[in-house]
């Protein structure tokens, strides 16, 4: 899953707007809309501290595990291709 994807399933299942969220991590209020859909719309990534910051807001944390010990609700981001 892109990164843009678990942000979007986080958000849902915090209950959030987007709007909501932006204005948590102080930013606009069309800053989250924006970030994922400019990612969808370029093929770009977004900083572990953006989507980091965002999943907090939406009650998520940002963890790396080693493979293979992903707790069954995880969001895995792949990683990009090559």
């Amino acid at each position: 899953m892109k990164a843009q994807d678990a942000l979007r399933v986080a958000i849902c299942s915090s209950g959030k707007s987007q709007a909501g969220i932006s204005k948590s991590i102080g930013k606009t209020r069309n800053y989250v809309n924006a970030l994922v859909t400019q990612a969808d719309n370029t093929g770009g990534t977004l900083e572990c501290g953006t989507v980091a910051g965002i999943a907090s807001a939406c009650d998520y944390a940002l963890v790396l595990v080693p493979k293979g010990s992903e707790p069954p609700d995880s969001l895995v981001i792949d990683p990009p291709e090559k």
